[in-house]
């Protein structure tokens, strides 16, 4: 099984023949006729014998009393909401124009179904769509799941253990009545936008499609016995309840070695901190942060120690790390998943931010908050000044769970803008106007336009 929640999930190309392009604002369908089209109309398009996907595109009228659609791929990230440009029902006849994915339907509706076909690319492709009716979870059924649940998912092909928070929440404005997230404690990762909750004949389905996992499960007592689904069924029963951590048990005098902050960089400047504290019922509380890739308060799982030499287990995110103890450093290797190892030496004191020199002409023309939006990535980027004058970078992907990730790097020459961003292996190259950044963002495998403009909040 892959780790459970990616911190980045890369854009994917849509099975067969379907690429989902920019999203856009969902444009206007001709206003006659479209009353007997308001809803929801789904069906698989049959791509081959073997592949199918199920497509719907949902009509409504918006605040103006004005009709617009979209398009929709439920089972698939990479194809929500898209606009459609175009649609009408004339004589019986429907059109579905989608410039975004050069697509468009031809069908005719006859006895509320609609039969057609979806051309793209110089192919076509067999799509029937039928009206979907989605019922709202029951009331009662909404008031047992309201509030956290939690549970532990056992894989005992990879030896660990991983806490499973799901939250649900009654929520008039979600299709269902219900809306949750979903938290992994033991990889700091928490607030996981779930994308559907449904009830279907008793059974539970929770769903996230990126990166594609979810839970299926039927409640029973105060319990809800099921699966949790990703890359498989794995058995998952989750308890009706908050989720705490129970410190570690360690022995009075390796705390008393190690109590406080530690921080350290690898060769390539991506820095790390281990935090030891005992904890008010009398346990110790470790944990390791890797601000460079927006992970905070991941769980320290083991701590032993043999003379000087110790040793941390943190099953989270598949790693260990072994060195020698003195007073104030701890100088060892970092081994993750596959055995990679890094040489590290953590020193006393807590991670602060580095700092970026440059005239403070040139730091003042970004200092402030910029936002944008691409796809479906929304991305902040922060500017301040430290106490001595000297520019801090930060960069939030909210909903990518992603926050305080430093930038490593600026260059600003002239309207010329860099930014390196070491933790995530990402690069921005833009120009930078008095209330506006554009250029394009890249990462491994993947480049987009992004527009951020100053924020005055």
């Amino acid at each position: 099984m892959r780790r459970l929640i990616q911190s980045w999930a890369m854009y994917a190309a849509m099975a067969g023949a379907l690429m989902a392009g920019a999203f856009g604002t969902p444009a206007w369908g001709g206003e006659t006729g479209n009353e007997s089209l308001l809803g929801t109309w789904q069906g698989k398009l049959i791509i081959n014998p073997s592949t199918q996907l199920t497509l719907q595109f949902i009509v409504a009228r918006d605040a103006q009393n004005k009709y617009a659609a979209v398009l929709n791929a439920p089972e698939e990230a990479n194809l929500q909401n898209v606009a459609v440009n175009s649609f009408a029902l004339t004589d019986g006849k429907v059109v579905f124009s989608v410039d975004e994915v050069n697509g468009k339907y031809d069908g005719t509706l006859k006895d509320k179904k609609i039969t057609g076909k979806w051309k793209q690319n110089g192919s076509a492709f067999d799509l029937v769509l039928v009206p979907v009716v989605k019922a709202k979870i029951p009331a009662e059924t909404v008031a047992q799941l309201d509030g956290p649940w939690n549970g532990v998912l056992s894989l005992p092909q990879l030896n660990k253990k991983l806490n499973i928070v799901l939250h649900f929440k009654a929520d008039n404005a979600s299709e269902n009545g219900v809306s949750a997230t979903i938290d992994c404690p033991d990889q700091a990762l928490s607030g996981i936008p779930v994308d559907s909750v449904t009830l279907q004949n008793g059974t539970l389905h929770v769903k996230v499609l990126r990166p594609k996992m979810g839970y299926t499960g039927r409640l029973v007592g105060s319990q809800l016995v099921g699966n949790w689904n990703q890359d498989g069924d794995t058995p998952l029963t989750l308890n009706k309840g908050n989720f705490h951590f129970a410190g570690l048990a360690v022995e009075k005098s390796i705390r008393e070695k190690i109590n406080g902050d530690w921080y350290g960089r690898f060769s390539n400047g991506v820095g790390m901190s281990l935090k030891f504290k005992d904890d008010k019922n009398g346990s110790f509380d470790a944990f390791l942060d890797s601000p460079y890739e927006g992970r905070i308060n991941v769980p320290i799982n083991a701590i032993s120690m043999n003379g000087s030499n110790i040793t941390i287990r943190i099953d989270g995110v598949d790693a260990t790390f072994s060195g020698s103890l003195t007073q104030n450093a701890i100088d060892g290797k970092f081994v993750v998943a596959g055995g990679q190892a890094r040489n590290i030496t953590f020193a006393r004191g807590e991670y602060v931010p580095e700092a970026v020199h440059m005239p403070s002409e040139l730091a003042n023309k970004l200092v402030g908050t910029w936002v944008g939006k691409t796809a479906n990535t929304y991305m902040i980027l922060r500017f301040q000044l430290n106490a001595q004058g000297d520019l801090v970078a930060l960069q939030d992907i909210p909903n990518r769970r992603l926050m305080s990730l430093p930038i490593s790097d600026v260059t600003l020459k002239g309207e010329d803008l860099s930014l390196i961003v070491k933790g995530i292996s990402a690069e921005f190259k833009g120009k930078v106007s008095k209330n506006e950044i554009t250029g394009n963002w890249t990462m491994p495998s993947l480049q987009f336009p992004l527009t951020l403009g100053r924020s005055v909040n």
